[in-house]
């Protein structure tokens, strides 16, 4: 089978999801390693038994409502990437609305940035991308490590 059947398959399959096109893209691009573009241009390329079976297994969780996160392990935070498992909460997209508020009140000299309950991390992570010059603290507490 060739990336654009899958694709074709994949999003048929995943028609009651909110974004059933991105999130087959998400999947195939974890399995093969590829870029979104890669898979658009190349769609002829045939995916191997072993690529398939993962796709298949993948594709199956997500159509239990399993969140895209959880399945490739990570999500995208202000343009950085963040590992997540179920264990954590996946960071939302208007979250970064608490960023762009955060680095609008911050001054414009260096300082000290304390996130309590950070959770993932996701906004400390971002602010410190923004902002080099400030010291970013990160604080949480969980009964059990995360990994």
């Amino acid at each position: 089978m060739i990336f654009q059947q899958w694709l074709a398959q994949a999003i048929a399959r995943l028609s009651d999801s909110e974004s059933p096109r991105r999130d087959a893209e998400i999947l195939l691009g974890h399995v093969t390693g590829r870029a979104r573009t890669y898979l658009l241009a190349f769609g002829e390329t045939v995916l191997t038994d072993g690529q398939l079976a993962e796709l298949e297994a993948l594709l199956s969780r997500r159509q239990r409502g399993e969140p895209i996160a959880h399945l490739v392990g990570q999500r995208e935070f202000w343009s950085l990437p963040l590992l997540v498992s179920p264990a954590t909460l996946i960071p939302r997209p208007d979250t970064e609305c608490l960023v762009e508020q955060a680095l609008a009140r911050l001054p414009a000299t260096p300082c000290r940035i304390l996130d309590l309950g950070t959770g993932t991390g996701a906004i400390a992570l971002a602010l410190a991308s923004e902002r080099p010059d400030c010291r970013v603290t990160a604080v949480d507490f969980m009964p059990t490590p995360s990994r």
